[in-house]
């Protein structure tokens, strides 16, 4: 008993000295967190200037960060400049990568469900200002960057498709593949993981491309002793192609080569007219349709030719790409015809 009244008139003690100081009785629980962040705010969610905005700042990143931090201003070498006159500089020449990030932005985007169908993975997205890239990223930066053609090659059976086709999607922004290393990270398929990226003029699509790679799979993918589940033969049975993207590069190939299982087809600022009237025979399954930045879409006879497309063929379309083309009412009366649901067209 007497051991209690100690405690509690020690306790008692402690809390009148509290009040004397006019301190909370307890103590901040911020003193006790070990994991906040120990950079400034303003290098972890920059703005577009450079310095904190908390009202411009998007609030998915923390939403319980202050609104200031202490100390100076950091350097600006530390800083991410986005000036949109550099931008509009950079989007006026479709060499450079800012314009290739803006032209395949529909197709690399995280929330487009026709690139990424049921059973495959989602690639990395691309990066946002003032994030750091992920370490699958920067291994693969490093692989492209120091090999040759050859050692993508050699190299390629140790890559994951699923980071191949990362491969290929960052290479396709900032370092166009050429059709040697192209060849080399597609192999015998012709695709990684069910996709296909051609930058131009770095590389082109040969007109026999999906002949040889019909050739090259194998009639048995599986033996008789064999099981489904079998470590032997996962893996073994190649993906079918879904996603197809041109950009800047000639087509060579009839459509009637196309693989019936495409779902997404790219087709920017293609150089020479493409005849797309027989699409929705060879493939029916599209719901991505992409035909942004073509010169031959610009005339007149370019939107008479979108007017006249029988788009109630495409019955699967969702999203139809249209940037830097005429999109008038009644090219989207004609596109929406007979549709439950409205198509997403981006112009």
């Amino acid at each position: 008993r007497t051991k209690h009244l100690i405690i509690s008139s020690r306790g008692e003690h402690f809390r009148h000295s509290r009040n004397v100081q006019r301190v909370p009785a307890s103590l901040p629980t911020s003193l006790h967190v070990n994991n906040l962040p120990t950079l400034p705010i303003s290098l972890i969610y920059p703005s577009t200037d450079g310095r904190l905005d908390a009202a411009a700042t998007p609030s998915r990143h923390h939403p319980t960060r202050p609104g200031r931090v202490a100390g100076p201003d950091p350097p600006r070498s530390w800083i991410t400049l986005s000036s949109p006159k550099i931008m509009e500089a950079d989007l006026a020449d479709i060499n450079s990568p800012a314009w290739r990030e803006h032209a395949l932005d529909l197709v690399f985007s995280p929330g487009n469900a026709s690139v990424h169908p049921a059973g495959t993975s989602a690639s990395i997205r691309s990066l946002q200002e003032g994030e750091f890239p992920t370490l699958a990223l920067l291994s693969l930066h490093v692989i492209r960057m120091e090999c040759s053609g050859y050692e993508l090659a050699k190299i390629r059976p140790y890559i994951p498709p699923h980071l191949r086709r990362v491969l290929m999607r960052h290479s396709a922004i900032h370092c166009p593949l050429s059709q040697i290393e192209l060849n080399a990270i597609c192999g015998e398929e012709g695709h990684a993981n069910g996709e296909l990226v051609v930058v131009g003029p770095y590389a082109t699509l040969r007109s026999d491309h999906f002949q040889r790679s019909r050739e090259s799979v194998p009639e048995e993918c599986a033996t008789e002793e064999s099981t489904w589940d079998s470590l032997e033969t996962q893996g073994s049975e190649p993906s079918a192609l879904f996603s197809l993207t041109l950009l800047s590069t000639p087509l060579r190939f009839p459509l009637s080569d196309l693989p019936p299982t495409i779902t997404c087809l790219i087709l920017i600022n293609i150089p020479k007219p493409v005849s797309l009237q027989r699409l929705p025979l060879y493939c029916p399954l599209v719901s991505l349709l992409d035909l942004s930045y073509n010169s031959w879409l610009i005339p007149t006879s370019g939107e008479k030719l979108l007017q006249d497309y029988p788009w109630t063929k495409l019955r699967y379309l969702k999203v139809l790409g249209l940037r830097g083309c005429r999109v008038t009412s009644t090219l989207l009366s004609q596109v929406n015809r007979g549709r439950w649901d409205d198509v997403d067209v981006i112009h």
